[in-house]
């Protein structure tokens, strides 16, 4: 599988760990302004229907629709500046660059090093609304969200 990365200051292990994996994955640099993504696999291209070229160097929130709910970023949020939280599990509405909703179970672990968190690794599970067994889950799950 191919593996994007915007810096060469990855560790080996992490670079195998993506080039091996089918599991779409992504890695953001929790020590840059906005947490920019620096890494991707090609199944998270495969998943999202973006390039490398369109995803690196940006806040993964790109793949939110406009009405994606305050209430999950929120979230989001907070996992990500809560020390005392080493991973997270999110569903939040996304949109694929062609227009497919779909949403994404997303887990998310900080990754540290010399005891201060340097990169948030994120893995990315799509549900399908047309193949899930509730045909209004995309939408409900937006709902309750709000």
């Amino acid at each position: 599988m191919d593996t994007f990365f915007t810096s060469a200051e990855l560790p080996a292990g992490l670079r195998g760990a993506f080039a091996e994996s089918r599991i779409s994955l992504s890695l953001a640099d929790a020590k840059a302004q906005d947490m920019p993504l620096i890494a991707v696999n090609q199944a998270f291209c495969n998943m999202s229907g973006y390039g490398p070229d369109e995803v690196l160097d940006r806040n993964c929130r790109f793949l939110q629709p406009d009405e994606s709910p305050d209430a999950v970023r929120k979230d989001m949020r907070e996992f990500l500046y809560d020390s005392d939280k080493p991973d997270g599990r999110f569903v939040i509405p996304n949109v694929t660059k062609d227009g497919r909703k779909f949403l994404n179970l997303v887990y998310m672990a900080k990754l540290e090093k010399d005891d201060e968190v340097t990169f948030v690794l994120g893995s990315q599970f799509p549900i399908d609304p047309d193949k899930a067994s509730e045909p209004d889950l995309y939408d409900r799950a937006l709902k309750e969200s709000l």
